[in-house]
C-alpha cells in the first residue's frame, strides 16, 4: 500500500527535494568519515600507549608500531585502521534515483528541462553517471569506466537496472563482445531487450493484454488472466511472462502452495502494491491450497498460502481494499481472521472459486448461524474419531450427512 506523504518544512519544489537529499547524504558521509577518523585515532593511541609514547611522538619514517617499513613488512597501516575515501561526496547506489525520488534520473532531467531549470539538470547529470557506475560495478569483471564507452541509451540503462538478474548474462556477453571489437555486439543486445525483434505478433498481443488486465484488476494467476480474456494456455502465458514479461513490466510476485504455472501470481513492477480486485487474489490463493481454521475461541480464520517478500504490503493493500483490519502476513502466507474480515473476504472471493467453492459456502452460511452449515463446519474441523461421535449424536449416517452437506452447498 502507498505510504502516506508528509510535508517537509522548507521543501516547496522538486528542486528543494533534490538539494535536501543531497545535503542529508553529504552530512551522513561526513559523519561516517569522522567516525572512521575517531576510530583510527583511538587505535593509534592504544598502540602508542603500549610503547609508552603519545600518538605524536613516533619518529619520522617509522610505522605505527614503531618498526621501520624498510626493515619489516606491513608498512605503517594497521589492520582495520584505514579510512575509506569516497570517490564521490554523495554515496550513489545503482538504484539511487528510484530509492530517493521514485523515478529514473533521465526522467528527472526531462522534467527539469521542460520546467526550464538547467541549473538543476547540471546537478543531476553527474549523479546519473555515478549511479550507472555503481550499476556496472555490480557485475563481476565489468569495469565502471565503460559507462562513457558503451553506446547505451537511457532506455538501455533503464532496462538493465530494472532487470539485473535476468539480463546479467546477456549484458556480460555484450561487454565481452564489444571489448573484442565486435561491431554487431550492440545489435544483439538491443534485440534482446526489444519486443519487436524477439516476439511474434500473437505473443506480443498476449503480453500486452496481460499487462492491461493486471493494470486494471491487480495481481492474479494465469487462470484468472484467461478469465479476463488473455488468449493462450496457462503454460503458454506463464512461459511468455517468464521469458519476456520484463519487456511489459510484468513479473512474478508470489506463489500459492502448488509449484506449478497455475500457482504463480503476476503483477506489474511498481513501487507500491495496489489490489484492485481483492476477490480474484483471495480466491486464487485459496484454490492453491487455502484452509479454514476455527480457533479454540470459535474465531474463524482463512489461511492463504502466498510465498512473497512483500506479503505484508499485500496484507495492507487487501485490508484497504476490503475496508477491514483482520488480514495479516503470518508464517508463509496471509491469514484472514475474525468474522467481519472473513465474511467480507468470502463475499469478494466466491465468484472466483471453483474446486474449493463448497467449503467456503459452508463457512459463509455457518457465519450466518445456519444449523446445517454449522454441523458441516464442525464435522470438517474434527478428527476422524470425533466425527464418528458427532454422527451418532446427530443420529445421522455418512450418506445422510453427505446429502445434508450437498444441500448446504447447493441450496
Amino acid at each position: 500500500m502507498s505510504e502516506r506523504i508528509e510535508g517537509v518544512w522548507g521543501v516547496e519544489s522538486p528542486t528543494d527535494a533534490i538539494l535536501k537529499i543531497l545535503d542529508e547524504q553529504l552530512i551522513d558521509a561526513e559523519l561516517k568519515n569522522n567516525a572512521q577518523e575517531r576510530k583510527l585515532l583511538e587505535t593509534q593511541k592504544k598502540v602508542a600507549a603500549k610503547k609508552g609514547k603519545s600518538p605524536g611522538e613516533s619518529r619520522e619514517g617509522a610505522s605505527i608500531d614503531g618498526l621501520d617499513a624498510e626493515n619489516r613488512g606491513g608498512g605503517d597501516i594497521q589492520p582495520g585502521t584505514s579510512v575509506e575515501t569516497a570517490t564521490s561526496p554523495v554515496p550513489v547506489t545503482k538504484t539511487w534515483f528510484i530509492d530517493n525520488f521514485g523515478m529514473q534520473g533521465h526522467e528527472m532531467v526531462d522534467l527539469f528541462i521542460k520546467s526550464n531549470k538547467p541549473e538543476v539538470v547540471s546537478i543531476i547529470e553527474p549523479l546519473i553517471i555515478e549511479e550507472r557506475k555503481a550499476l556496472l560495478k555490480s557485475f563481476p569483471s565489468v569495469s565502471a569506466k565503460l559507462v562513457t564507452e558503451i553506446p547505451f541509451t537511457d532506455f538501455d540503462w533503464q532496462m538493465l537496472q530494472k532487470n539485473v538478474s535476468l539480463l546479467e548474462i546477456p549484458f556480460r556477453r555484450f561487454v565481452k563482445s564489444w571489448s573484442d571489437g565486435n561491431d554487431s555486439a550492440y545489435d544483439v543486445w538491443y534485440n534482446r531487450i526489444t519486443k519487436e525483434e524477439r516476439l511474434s505478433l500473437p505473443e506480443r498481443k498476449i503480453l500486452q493484454k496481460t499487462h492491461d488486465v493486471l493494470e486494471s484488476h491487480g495481481s492474479m494467476n494465469t487462470q484468472s488472466l484467461q478469465s479476463y480474456g488473455v488468449n493462450g494456455s496457462t503454460t503458454k502465458i506463464a512461459m511468455l511472462i517468464k521469458s519476456h514479461g520484463f519487456l511489459y513490466d510484468i513479473k512474478s510476485q508470489g506463489s500459492g502452495s502448488k509449484n506449478t504455472d497455475k500457482g504463480l501470481f503476476y503483477g506489474l513492477q511498481k513501487m507500491d502494491v495496489f489490489v484492485k480486485n481483492a476477490g480474484a487474489l483471495i480466491g486464487g490463493l485459496y484454490e492453491m491450497g487455502g484452509e479454514i481454521e476455527i480457533s479454540s475461541r470459535g474465531t474463524p480464520r482463512l489461511i492463504l498460502p502466498f510465498s512473497s517478500k512483500i506479503r505484508k504490503e499485500y496484507a495492507n493493500a487487501l485490508n484497504s481494499e476490503l475496508g477491514v483490519r483482520g488480514i495479516i502476513a503470518e508464517g508463509r502466507g496471509l491469514v484472514i481472521e475474525g468474522e467481519v474480515s472473513v465474511a467480507k473476504s468470502i463475499d469478494s472471493a466466491l465468484p472466483f472459486l471453483n474446486e474449493k467453492k463448497g467449503e467456503v459456502v459452508i463457512l459463509k452460511k455457518a457465519l450466518n448461524d445456519d444449523t446445517d452449515a454449522l454441523r458441516c463446519l464442525t464435522y470438517s474441523q474434527s478428527k476422524p474419531q470425533k466425527q464418528v461421535s458427532l454422527l451418532k449424536m446427530w443420529n445421522m449416517s455418512s450418506e445422510s450427512f453427505e446429502d445434508m452437506k450437498r444441500g448446504v452447498i447447493n441450496g
